[in-house]
């Protein structure tokens, strides 16, 4: 096997595993209530919780990622990650105790997503970085996914111990395998200017392209999380039965961000069209959405408006070594898109579901959100759009 191919393959197994931790405790919403006497919201925070490291040492992680080195750092979020999670099984009958190892759970998932991005860059060809950029856009999505899916199956009063446990024990191994397979570091130039957290914010290609990632990634959560309201309401079915829908009918989405990637690292169309084609594609599906349509023509519009967005945040992945101040500063560029990103999880779908409960519309959300994201990825382009894609 190609030892290039096998390495990206090692790293997008880590990412899983580490957005897992998003997506497991999804399905025991309600168990969480019943078991520990707390109300829904409570649970919703526990649920969330491994998220807010993200949303405030993402872009400090991604200076320490430059001066420290991106394995060690990915390393390092894959070790934490896995006995917080162990941790968190085993400490399961405590609701205080759950929330604390979520939250270093939450440490680890993000020095694992802002070192693996970078390592993503150092590992991968010329030839093949842009797609595989793209590739590692879908890794939170996926994971999120899996997470859900793999925990729906546990149930009975210690379901998070297993869940714990089975959870750390596979980021571990994977820790393991990482460490033996990818290439330790270059010794870095003591010449070189140090790391700075202006490497990221205080560069606009950087800054930029990252608030652009964080609005695009929020809205595609947000309209995952409003659709099923949606069609429950519409079409006479309970929200568990639409939120499958959904989920199925967003699935394909990612299809948008391989497709970006294939497009971009082969030079068969600009970033410019892509990006422009995603947002103006997705506005104009919105606007189709105002109208109340049957239940499958609904779907399926909804299906082809992640697809287009997809293409979103596939170019911008690819656009992260291109906006970084030098190839040594991709750490704080990657470390802020995951800040942006963090952020735009957690307020898009209140953002979103607020307005559509004020518009009762669900094109109406849709609207805004497109908007917004047009908006903010007009700004990205003239700052960023000058150096082509695809060129390594």
């Amino acid at each position: 096997m190609n030892p290039a191919l096998l390495r990206f393959g090692i790293i997008l197994v880590a990412g899983f595993l580490g957005a897992a931790a998003t997506g497991m405790l999804v399905p025991h919403a309600r168990w969480l209530t019943e078991s520990y006497g707390i109300s829904l919201g409570l649970a919703g925070f526990a649920i969330s919780a491994v998220m807010l490291p993200g949303a405030v040492l993402s872009a400090p992680l991604g200076v320490m990622t430059d001066k420290l080195g991106a394995r060690a750092v990915a390393l390092s979020g894959l070790v934490l990650g896995g006995l917080a999670s162990m941790a968190l099984g085993l400490a399961s009958s405590s609701f205080p105790l759950l929330i604390a190892f979520r939250l270093v759970e939450g440490v680890g998932y993000c020095l694992l997503a802002v070192g693996a991005t970078v390592l993503v860059v150092d590992t991968s060809s010329e030839r093949y970085r842009t797609l595989a950029l793209s590739v590692w856009s879908s890794f939170a999505p996926i994971g999120f996914a899996l997470g859900q899916w793999a925990a729906a199956s546990a149930s009975g009063p210690d379901r998070l111990t297993g869940i714990g446990i089975w959870h750390g024990a596979l980021m571990l191994l994977v820790a393991i395998v990482a460490r033996l397979a990818l290439p330790a570091p270059a010794p870095r130039d003591a010449t070189a200017k140090r790391p700075s957290f202006l490497d990221g914010i205080g560069h606009p290609p950087a800054l930029f392209a990252s608030l652009a990632f964080g609005c695009v990634t929020g809205i595609l959560l947000a309209a995952v999380a409003v659709t099923p309201l949606v069609l429950a309401r519409l079409h006479d079915m309970s929200v568990a039965d639409a939120s499958r829908l959904t989920a199925l009918a967003a699935l394909p989405g990612i299809a948008g961000r391989f497709g970006a990637g294939w497009l971009l690292g082969w030079k068969l169309t600009p970033a410019a069209v892509l990006l422009s084609a995603g947002i103006s594609g997705a506005l104009a599906i919105a606007l189709v959405l105002v109208a109340e349509l049957a239940l499958w023509p609904t779907l399926v519009l909804f299906t082809m408006f992640q697809i287009l967005m997809g293409l979103i945040p596939g170019v911008l992945s690819a656009m992260i070594p291109h906006v970084a101040p030098g190839r040594d500063r991709i750490g704080a560029v990657s470390g802020l898109v995951n800040q942006m990103v963090t952020l735009g999880n957690l307020l898009g779908p209140p953002l979103v579901l607020s307005i559509y409960a004020r518009a009762d519309a669900l094109g109406a959300a849709f609207m805004l959100a497109a908007w917004t994201v047009l908006c903010v990825a007009l700004v990205a382009h003239l700052a960023v759009f000058r150096k082509p894609l695809g060129s390594g």
